[in-house]
């Protein structure tokens, strides 16, 4: 089973009051309270749809599933068979995020939205957010197409200190909107780079140098 969360599904946001002004730094560095989040980079498109297929092949396994919380049941089982496997496939496809909102938080990245923030939520005690979860700072002229691809998608949206946190009361809700940003790729590419963009890829470099 995928659990899905008793959570009103609002849509506040003000796109006078996004955050702007993000640097490379900004984003390579992390700019938020948010612990243990790491850059995501400039993943292309392909990468995004990478993960959005092995995500759903994550979700419909689990959705056949009799555990409470199917995907959690199934990454332990892999852990436990291949543990070699398992990392390769949480570092190289998922970038580490939750599967649920990793496809999301990809698909995100390769629109140039900053993300900071992802949590699948579940039935345990080790999630940090109550139900699934990214945050994200969009600029504005992504923001109103991502706040349409929201709405479409029965998704909300909250905003704090000019920052978004994209939820769903459940991954598939998530996982259904990352596809939806997938679908709009072009609309996302026709728009300028966000500043934080240029120079961030060689940061990244430096930065893992050090």
């Amino acid at each position: 089973m995928i659990p899905e969360f008793d959570v009103d599904i609002r849509r506040g946001y003000d796109l006078e009051t996004l955050r702007t002004g993000l640097s490379a730094e900004d984003v390579a560095r992390g700019f938020t309270d948010h612990h243990e989040y790491e850059c995501l980079g400039l993943p292309s498109w392909e990468e995004a749809a990478e993960c959005l297929t092995e995500e759903a092949a994550f979700l419909e396994r689990a959705g056949r599933s009799d555990a409470p919380d199917g995907v959690e049941a199934i990454l332990h089982e892999l852990q436990d068979a291949d543990d070699v496997g398992y990392a390769e496939l949480m570092a190289y496809t998922f970038y580490w995020n939750d599967v649920g909102v990793a496809g999301l938080s990809l698909a995100l990245s390769a629109a140039r939205t900053a993300t900071f923030y992802s949590c699948s939520s579940g039935l345990d005690e080790h999630h940090h957010a109550e139900y699934p979860m990214v945050g994200a700072v969009p600029d504005p002229e992504r923001a109103s197409l991502l706040a349409r691809l929201i709405e479409e998608n029965g998704c909300g949206v909250d905003q704090e200190y000019g920052r978004w946190y994209v939820y769903g009361r459940s991954i598939k809700d998530m996982h259904g909107l990352g596809k939806a940003v997938l679908v709009a790729r072009d609309a996302f590419d026709a728009l300028p780079h966000p500043l934080w963009v240029e120079g961030l890829a060689d940061l990244l470099e430096e930065l893992a140098d050090e």
